[in-house]
């Protein structure tokens, strides 16, 4: 909306007779440039400062912001420059004093699309057409209005006529050194002097009124901002109130906390204590494991004997079978031997009464058979013993076998003892271990869960500590500014 309005009036502006005249200095914008590009390169102050740099080229060279890019504070600064420079040329080369008002840099440099603004140029336009048409150049310069046409010629005479024959506009220091003035002359020039007089003391007492203004208006505005201040710091404070009576609650949780530490410590201390017996009690596990392996050892080693002993005791038995067949045969040989000694005694009694019937020749004989029938029986007597000798023996290697067989029946039974005591004494260690792992693990449980409750402590703890530092110093900071309040009421109530 604002852009369909200032559309027209921009084209106007840009059709006016000094804007046609500042052209004659070059083109505005580069190519063909549209009216909105002309009239930004003019407001924007790069090209009425080449401008003034043509028409006084003694001016002292100052930093001009080539590149604007719409940026206000650039703007305002390359348009300060030129007014000052413009300004200074009047005061100085021209002995003039510029009575209208300075076009205000601020309005153009803020609001360049406005109509205020286009007013403000113009202004700025037609102190610069009399810096040029009264200047060293000026011949030159003149050549080039009288160039333009009819028209636009004469609406730049007329304005020339402001800056030069305008005693309102411009002021001719140089009427001050004339002296034969007449009364005619001095009339007017008093009457303007006065009105100017007049209009400078209307500009003072409204300068002095919004001096007042601005003081008032910079006074409100601080103590709004400081009210808005002391509002967000009110409400801050509110948060912070709520923050600390929050930390208050959450100190009644640091108490329990804190007794649940103290529990948490006791039965730590009771798990380790616990934690020592079951070391113990693993270290004693571990001396009867130790035992263990060796009764294993030595439970080995006995059936390793207990086969050896068994396999003697088969060959054993094997031999008592076949010394008791070798004493039965050897009976029934002894048995038999008795009978031929008992036929043969009977043989020799049988003899011995046929001897005394029988001649001299016969005795001879039956003394050969006695020799040898006792010759026989002597030698069988002595088989017999040894035969006997033999039975006594095996029957003590018999005996002897079957203490054996006893002893190994006794170890058998001592190994099986061994063995479920083995059974029982592993089945304890097992138990004993998976009691072990379980206290272990709940130890670590417990350490971790004490670990995270002081640090959740001490972070509670700090937090706390910060929050009441802070709350004191934004209570400081709040009396302090209550105090400056308060003294600066004071001071305003007794003025």
């Amino acid at each position: 909306m604002e852009n369909e309005i200032f559309t027209p009036l921009l084209e106007q502006f840009m059709t006016s007779p000094l804007v046609t005249w500042v052209k004659t200095f070059g083109p505005l914008a580069a190519g063909n440039g549209t009216n909105l590009d002309e009239y930004v390169a003019l407001v924007d102050g790069v090209f009425l400062n080449q401008v003034m740099l043509q028409i006084n080229p003694k001016l002292e060279s100052q930093r001009v912001n080539k590149k604007v890019n719409n940026d206000a504070s650039l703007r305002m600064h390359n348009l300060s420059i030129l007014v000052r420079q413009i300004k200074f040329y009047y005061q100085e080369t021209l002995q003039q004093l510029i009575m209208m008002s300075l076009p205000n840099v601020l309005i153009i440099g803020k609001n360049p699309f406005s109509e205020q603004g286009t007013e403000e140029v113009k202004k700025l336009l037609l102190l610069l057409l009399g810096c040029a048409v009264q200047c060293q150049k000026k011949e030159e310069f003149i050549e080039r209005i009288q160039g333009l046409d009819f028209d636009t010629k004469a609406a730049v005479a007329a304005h020339i006529q402001e800056v030069t024959h305008n005693q309102e506009n411009v002021f001719d220091l140089q009427w001050m050194e004339v002296t034969d003035m007449s009364q005619e002359d001095i009339e007017p020039l008093l009457k303007n002097m006065a009105l100017h007089l007049k209009r400078l003391i209307d500009e003072r007492d409204e300068h002095s009124e919004n001096m007042n203004l601005l003081s008032d208006a910079r006074s409100a505005r601080m103590y709004r901002d400081e009210l808005d201040a002391l509002r967000e710091k009110a409400v801050r404070v509110d948060k912070l109130e709520s923050e600390v009576s929050r930390y208050k609650e959450r100190l009644h949780d640091i108490e329990f906390y804190k007794a649940r530490v103290e529990e948490l410590k006791e039965d730590n201390q009771v798990l380790l204590e616990t934690k020592t017996m079951l070391e113990d009690q693993l270290e004693g596990t571990r001396a009867r494991s130790d035992k263990l392996h060796e009764l294993e050892k030595e439970n080995l080693q006995l059936k390793a004997k207990l086969h050896d002993m068994e396999m003697e005791r088969d060959m054993d038995r094997k031999k008592i079978e076949e010394l008791m067949e070798e004493n039965m045969t050897l009976e029934m040989a002894q048995k038999q031997s008795m009978d031929e000694s008992l036929h043969l005694g009977w043989e020799l009694e049988q003899i011995s009464r046929t001897s005394e019937l029988s001649e001299a020749p016969q005795k001879s004989l039956g003394h050969e058979v006695n020799e040898l029938t006792s010759s026989r029986l002597l030698k069988l007597e002595m088989e017999n013993q040894s035969l006997t000798k033999t039975v006594e023996e095996l029957r003590t290697t018999v005996d002897s076998v079957e203490g054996n067989a006893s002893k190994i029946l006794k170890m058998e039974k001592e190994n099986q003892r061994l063995s479920k005591k083995v059974e029982i004494l592993e089945n304890e260690i097992v138990q004993e271990k998976q009691s072990l792992q379980n206290c272990q693990n709940l130890s670590k449980d417990l350490m971790k869960e004490k670990a995270q409750l002081e640090k959740t402590i001490e972070t509670l703890r700090e937090n706390s500590e910060r929050q009441i530092k802070i709350l004191e110093q934004e209570n400081e900071h709040l009396n302090q500014t209550v105090s400056s309040l308060r003294q600066r009421s004071q001071i305003s109530a007794e003025a």
